[in-house]
């Protein structure tokens, strides 16, 4: 069961990890999309006094491009993106096929053909699955047929190449999708590192503050709660800066484990700050209260520790600046009237 979990948090992880290089490839695939769709069209137009008469397989194949396009554009993860990609070039290749069946010369096009669509799908498609089959069904479309050199040499050097290509197209997939999932995970690291506090887990400052801003705006009524590891220095002192460590680390568990929509963040040594919904100051301070009774019993080899807390109803339309300060003048009338304590304090005034 364990294992299956693994697996299922991995098999995650990667689907997220492809879903964010779709907004890395967005750009370049619809660049790459718009100009396959307008050689398609000029290819249309240099052939038309030919293949005038056949004008409805022609649209159905631009129309087929166009959904795949549509597709491409519209994506929001790798599978629509992949599916998008992969239609587009499939119907390419279709309309391309039907149009050297009809102006012959085949031989002189086809290659190429399967070698560019390939390349080109290496290049922006996300997932192997999708650009092996969608690659495949691209040389299948086009090379049957296809007159090319039909005497034995000709046959296995036409094998060859094939061969050949197909296996470029998809080394160059696996080596530009591996360097592309590198620089999103790295990139998304780095992201992880200036917003998220290292030792606890939860956001640092400058994270914390940006994504309260962000539910003052967007929420209903919000308390803020300032939490200080009661005596910290003296536990530093006594036990030593691993043992203070690993209690602040505790304390960082604790406060991802909290229900609702919680915000909590690390805004100074041994402070932490929470964002709540709260309707009432009743509501607040028994959210509070849950907290520091949570908190007594986080402990780390053997020693234990206590919060305090200070408490503030958000006013409508307060900075919150102004909240966190009346929040850290709660909390320091909580450290002077005895500490292990909830204090709340007075609304702003005005």
């Amino acid at each position: 069961m364990a294992a299956r979990r693994q697996a299922s948090a991995a098999a995650q992880k990667a689907r997220r990890l492809d879903d964010d290089v779709v907004l890395h490839l967005r750009k370049p695939a619809r660049v790459l999309a718009c100009a396959a769709a307008f050689a398609w069209l000029v290819s249309l137009w240099v052939s038309w006094p030919v293949l005038s008469a056949l004008a409805l397989p022609l649209f159905c194949w631009t129309f087929v491009q166009a959904v795949g396009l549509a597709l491409c554009m519209g994506a929001r993860d790798a599978a629509g993106h992949d599916s998008g990609v992969g239609l587009m070039t499939v119907a390419m290749a279709a309309g391309c096929r039907f149009q050297l069946d009809v102006l012959g010369g085949g031989e002189l096009w086809v290659l190429p053909l399967c070698l560019m669509l390939s390349l080109v799908l290496g290049l922006v498609q996300v997932r192997l699955r999708s650009y092996v089959l969608c690659s495949l069904t691209v040389w299948l479309v086009l090379l049957p047929g296809a007159a090319f050199a039909p005497w034995p040499a000709g046959q296995a050097l036409r094998g060859v190449l094939v061969v050949g290509g197909f296996t470029l197209a998809l080394l160059l997939h696996r080596g530009v999708a591996l360097a592309r999932r590198r620089r999103v995970a790295a990139a998304a690291s780095l992201a992880v590192l200036a917003y998220q506090d290292a030792l606890t887990g939860v956001a640092n400052r400058r994270g914390f503050l940006e994504v309260a801003m962000e539910k003052l705006q967007a929420s209903g009524p919000q308390g803020l709660i300032a939490l200080d590891v009661d005596d910290f220095k003296r536990i530093n002192d006594r036990h030593g800066h691993e043992v203070g460590d690993r209690l602040l680390h505790a304390v960082g568990r604790l406060l991802q484990r909290l229900p609702g929509e919680a915000l909590a963040g690390r805004t100074g040594g041994e402070e932490f700050c929470v964002l709540v919904p709260a309707a009432s100051p009743a509501a607040l301070l028994a959210f509070a209260g849950g907290v520091l009774e949570a908190a007594r019993r986080v402990s780390a080899q053997g020693v234990g520790l206590t919060l305090s807390a200070g408490a503030a109803l958000v006013q409508p339309g307060e900075a919150l600046e102004q909240a966190m300060r009346r929040a850290d003048t709660a909390l320091g009338d909580a450290k002077r009237t005895g500490k292990n304590r909830v204090v709340l304090a007075p609304e702003a005034a005005g």
